[in-house]
């Protein structure tokens, strides 16, 4: 719905996100066990309690993925409502749950209008050089 805006209103929805992120660190980081990287991404592993596995040898692989994916999808609408809370509704996506170990899960939240990890490549590898290099190419040819 919201995805055709321009990139500049994109670009300052993701001022915005990234302003009340930071706004609310430590209340992400102490109730969510939340960590955000450069990217404004919003990360953590999860691990699903042996409460809600029980006997784990009694069960089969996919059971266990069943009782684990039930998990996430609860701690993930337990974040969304606190990030709703917070006014970033349609701001935030799930950008991917992997499986590390057993019973841990990555996963990754994000801005919802563009990666915002592929926005700051893009800056720091592409823009940031090619300005570099421009400004050195002026500097010499304007020199005395």
């Amino acid at each position: 719905m919201m995805k055709n805006i321009s990139l500049i209103k994109k670009i300052k929805l993701f001022r915005e996100f990234k302003k009340i992120i930071n706004l609310n660190k430590f209340e992400l980081e102490q109730k969510f066990n939340i960590r955000i990287d450069m990217a404004k991404r919003l990360y953590t592993v999860v691990n699903v309690p042996q409460e809600n596995i029980g006997e784990a040898y009694s069960l089969k692989k996919s059971d266990i993925d069943k009782i684990s994916e039930s998990y996430i999808k609860g701690y993930a609408s337990d974040l969304g409502k606190f990030l709703d809370s917070k006014g970033l509704s349609e701001m935030y996506e799930l950008y991917k749950i992997e499986k590390i170990e057993k019973y841990s899960y990555l996963i990754v939240f994000g801005y919802s209008f563009f990666k915002s990890n592929e926005y700051y490549n893009n800056i720091y590898y592409k823009i940031i050089p090619t300005l570099s290099v421009l400004t050195f190419i002026v500097y010499l040819l304007l020199r005395k």
